[in-house]
């Protein structure tokens, strides 16, 4: 659990026009972060019990570089810390060659059930 990484390919869905968070058809901040995320949640997955999942509870994100639809993107995580049931990451995501976007990012580890019951107590 270590460090993982997973490709994306840029589609018109991930882009900010499309998304909302901006004009122009590139990488939408949102849809970066959703990418970290996944890939996060992807290197957690193997470790844990069926009964677990994991929950995206802190990001703080760069997004230093635009990339176009079609570009591939690579997110690569790296587990820094675990805190009990808290998992924390660094990670760096690439463009080609190129950086363009680096932060970190924590997850916490639940138990699926005793979420979602609690998630209904609070309707």
């Amino acid at each position: 659990m270590d460090a993982f990484s997973k490709e994306f390919i840029v589609g018109d869905k991930d882009t900010a026009k499309v998304i909302g968070s901006g004009d122009l058809e590139v990488l939408a901040t949102p849809a970066l972060i959703a990418m970290v995320e996944n890939t996060a949640k992807e290197c957690l997955q193997k470790e844990l019990a069926p009964e677990e999942t994991s929950v995206g509870t802190l990001i703080n994100t760069t997004h230093l570089r635009p990339s176009k639809v079609g570009a591939k993107i690579v997110v690569n995580v790296k587990v820094d810390s675990q805190e009990t049931s808290k998992i924390n990451f660094s990670f760096t995501v690439y463009d080609g060659e190129k950086l363009i976007s680096t932060g970190n990012h924590q997850r916490a580890v639940i138990l699926t059930d005793v979420f979602l019951e609690k998630l209904a107590l609070s309707e």
